[in-house]
Formats: C-alpha cells, structure tokens, sequence
C-alpha cells in the first residue's frame, strides 16, 4: 500500500493529489476562513492587550494607595 493510497483510504483527498485543483467554492471557502483567523486573532489580541493594560493599571492605584497610608501614618 503506497502512501498515495493511504491518504486516499483515509478520506484526504477527494482525488489524486497530483490532479487535485481546488474549485471557485473551495477557494472562497478558503479565503473565508483565513478572513475569520485574522479576525479572531485581532480581536483575542485585543482583549487580551486590554485585560493585562487594566490589571497592571489596577496594581499600580493599589501600590500608590498603600504608598500614601503608610506615609499618612507615620
């Protein structure tokens, strides 16, 4: 069993890899879902980017507030 046949056998390719061509369909499909990836991966970096701005921002007030009691203590 050649590894032709195998990638056959096991549903890969809808034809012979060497005569393979993908159809209008197939492309849009394609392009489709690149669309999509670029999309979520802008928009998880995003959040992301925002959620970590927003902890750092939020650890900061806390250091300076604990700066300022123990200076008003004193």
């Amino acid at each position: 069993m050649s590894v032709v046949d195998v990638i056959l056998y096991l549903g890969a390719f809808d034809k012979a890899p060497t005569g393979a061509k993908m159809t209008t369909s197939e492309i849009g499909l394609f392009f489709l879902m690149a669309l999509a990836c670029i999309l979520w991966a802008i928009v998880s970096y995003s959040m992301g980017y925002k959620e970590g701005h927003k902890e750092g921002y939020q650890r900061g007030r806390a250091v300076t507030r604990h700066i300022s009691q123990k200076a008003a203590i004193k």
